[in-house]
This record gives structure tokens, C-alpha cells and sequence, in this order.
């Protein structure tokens, strides 16, 4: 599925037109996003771009042609959607500020996505604690395990992220 999304200016509260009539929808600027987290989340939902600068107001951002609410935002993209959308993205970026500082990983495009139950082993490499994971594994393997911003993932997984498996069977036959 792809989402289109079109654009206005939160500023003057309209939708933008890349032709002379401004009656016809067909004319409003419009963008396609395929293969994004945000249609993963949402499916069948509609979304609009609006666009910030350094004057634009907090006021201005309320602003919407059709009555959509701001969501996430990517520097100077703006993503508006309907409210029970927000419900949803509060879950994953609890934090308001992360909405706009992490707001581009819904829009940008998976080459290869998957969709799978995976477990996440979080490792203090912080405080006094250092290398505590809940006694999944010894304090020193798990902390010689990170690092800064460091992670593994297990060979079956990347397989199945990079298509290797799949490639080599196919240069085998």
C-alpha cells in the first residue's frame, strides 16, 4: 500500500496548489510514501504535510484545512493526521519532544521490512550497575556485549533482514 499524502501551509490554514484552479483536489500538491512505518501503524488512514520555518508560531501549527492534528514532525515537515492516530504514536514516543526528534523513522521508505516477535535484553553500561541485564547473562559478558550504542542481533535474524539466505541459495542453484 502507498499513502498520499497532501500538502497545505499551516500559515494560512490552505491547501497548497501546484495548478491555477483552486477548486479542483486534483491540483492540491500531493506526495507518495510507500513501505513506511507510518502506513505499518496505520493502514488505510490519510495524513497531510504541513511546513514550519523559523516564524512560524506555535498558533499556526493548530492550523488545518480539514481539521487534522500535528503528530510528529520532521525538521521542517510537518505530519498531521486524525486524532485517534495520536493515541498510538504517544505509546511509541511517550516522550512529546521525541515525536519531533524521532519523527522521520515513520515517513522514511523500508527497503526490507519484517514484522516479527522479537526479545530485547537491555544491559546497564551507565551507572555503578554496570553490565546488569536481569540475570539473563553474567554482569561482565553483558557488558562486554555494548558499548556506546553498540547492539548485536543474531545471525538467523540478519538473514532475514538482508535476504542473505536467500541469495546464496539462489548463486547455489
Amino acid at each position: 500500500m502507498t499513502l498520499e499524502l497532501k500538502h497545505f501551509d499551516p500559515r494560512l490554514n490552505q491547501w497548497i496548489y501546484i495548478g491555477d484552479s483552486k477548486s479542483d483536489s486534483q491540483s492540491i500538491l500531493s506526495e507518495k510514501l510507500s513501505n513506511t512505518l507510518l502506513e505499518f501503524y496505520f493502514p488505510n488512514k490519510e495524513f497531510s504535510f504541513g511546513h514550519s520555518d523559523e516564524y512560524s508560531t506555535a498558533e499556526e501549527l493548530k492550523n488545518h484545512p480539514d481539521g487534522q492534528i500535528l503528530l510528529l514532525s520532521s525538521k521542517t515537515r510537518l505530519l498531521y493526521g486524525d486524532k485517534e492516530c495520536l493515541e498510538t504514536i504517544q505509546k511509541i514516543c511517550p516522550d512529546s519532544k521525541d515525536r519531533g526528534a524521532y519523527g522521520s523513522i515513520f515517513l522514511g521508505a523500508c527497503k526490507n521490512a519484517i514484522h516479527e516477535k522479537l526479545n530485547i535484553l537491555v544491559v546497564d553500561d551507565f551507572t555503578d550497575n554496570k553490565g546488569e541485564n536481569g540475570g539473563i547473562l553474567s554482569n561482565n559478558l553483558a557488558y562486554k556485549l555494548v558499548g556506546d550504542c553498540y547492539g548485536q542481533i543474531s545471525t538467523q535474524l540478519y538473514d532475514l533482514l538482508t535476504l542473505r539466505e536467500s541469495k546464496r541459495i539462489k548463486a547455489i542453484v
